[in-house]
């Protein structure tokens, strides 16, 4: 791969992570501070504001210094050197990042404890016997196009089998060079259409999750937030239904670029648009809507009451891993980013964990 491709890949990958990495703090919930659950008026205090804006410095600083470096070193690699160089900064910047975020947990929590903001009023746990009426998802229907997007695929892939080289390569190098390649058979033809089938069943379960998850509610304005979440779900499940076409299709190219004999460029273009559209756009839908639609608007956001959200501090580990045995809820929402993660105290979620990790380690042997 020559210099080129590489400081787009570089800036492709480093850049997304490092800017939605840094205004994290800014799209979470108002009751929430790196994943400390706080009062609505703590976001102004002082203390906070400071943990914030270094929490930026920091954290945005080392990532555009880690890019820099990476875009200088990459040049004249050969590729296992600009691979390992690649791998050793973005992990580097992740545990910066990390090490950063955990940092300012544990300074809110001690905030939180100096200043009393566990007992600062009255909690109460807010429920709406509504919000499960309510349509929170897209339809499934919506996956339509992509069930007839996976025929198309596999139908090319039978139809024109004799056209295909008699390798099928299924790895390439940096350099645009085949490093890995297999016998010409059905399975390894349909490949792409195997792997999308992998994906449609990930894509449906994920949009089934949205609407599952744990609602979240304000209690000083409980029928604003509800109404702020039911959209941000919404949202976020067209997003989905999004992605999921747009990987779909890049995956529907792979077939039609070795029958048409495109060469390493045309590729890399098509892969590089596609997967740029996707995280430019999760980027502006993150800040648009914030965590559980907290940066959305509503009608009741000028309401306020005296009361307190459900504090449930002691079930999420550092912030980050939601551990709670006696809630029946499998997904619930992040507390620190934008999206939702397990209950890993309820079973179900280890099942799916399993389930999810022998589909993909069987997926290889399969198309092997």
């Amino acid at each position: 791969m020559n210099d080129s491709w590489m400081m787009i890949l570089v800036l492709t990958l480093m850049v997304p992570i490092v800017f939605i990495s840094t205004i994290i703090p800014f799209l979470t919930r108002r009751i929430e501070s790196f994943g400390v659950t706080v009062p609505e008026t703590a976001q102004q205090d002082p203390d906070i504001k400071g943990l914030r804006n270094q929490f930026i410095w920091i954290n945005g600083g080392g990532g555009v210094l880690l890019t820099a470096s990476l875009l200088i070193f990459s040049r004249g690699t050969d590729e296992k050197s600009w691979s390992i160089l690649l791998l050793a900064h973005v992990f580097g910047y992740l545990i910066l990042s990390f090490l950063m975020y955990l940092k300012s947990h544990y300074a809110v929590k001690r905030l939180k404890s100096v200043k009393g903001w566990n007992t600062e009023s009255v909690q109460r746990v807010v429920v709406s016997t509504k919000f499960r009426n309510a349509k929170l998802t897209l339809s499934n229907f919506w996956f339509i196009p992509h069930v007839m997007l996976i025929l198309a695929t596999v139908l090319i892939s039978v139809l024109y089998y004799d056209q295909f080289p008699a390798q099928i390569a299924m790895q390439y190098g940096m350099d645009g060079e085949v490093t890995r390649s297999v016998e010409k058979t059905y399975m390894a033809v349909m490949w792409p259409g195997i792997v999308q089938s992998f994906l449609l069943i990930v894509f449906l379960f994920c949009n089934y999750a949205i609407g599952l998850s744990k609602q979240i509610v304000e209690g000083s304005d409980p029928e604003g937030s509800l109404a702020r979440n039911i959209k941000f779900r919404r949202i976020w499940s067209g997003y989905l239904i999004f992605t999921g076409f747009a990987v779909m299709a890049l995956l529907a190219l792979f077939p039609i670029g070795q029958l048409q004999e495109w060469g390493i460029n045309g590729t890399m273009i098509a892969t590089f648009s596609i997967v740029g559209v996707i995280m430019v756009s999760s980027i502006i839908l993150s800040f648009v809507t914030g965590q559980g639609g907290s940066r959305l608007k509503h009608a009741s956001d000028n309401q306020s009451q005296t009361v307190a959200t459900q504090d449930l501090d002691q079930y999420w580990k550092m912030g980050q891993v939601y551990f709670n045995p006696k809630d029946p809820a499998i997904f619930v929402e992040k507390r620190f980013g934008i999206g939702w993660t397990l209950n890993f105290g309820n079973k179900l979620g280890w099942l799916f964990i399993i389930v999810i990790i022998g589909l993909s380690v069987s997926l290889p042997f399969i198309i092997d």
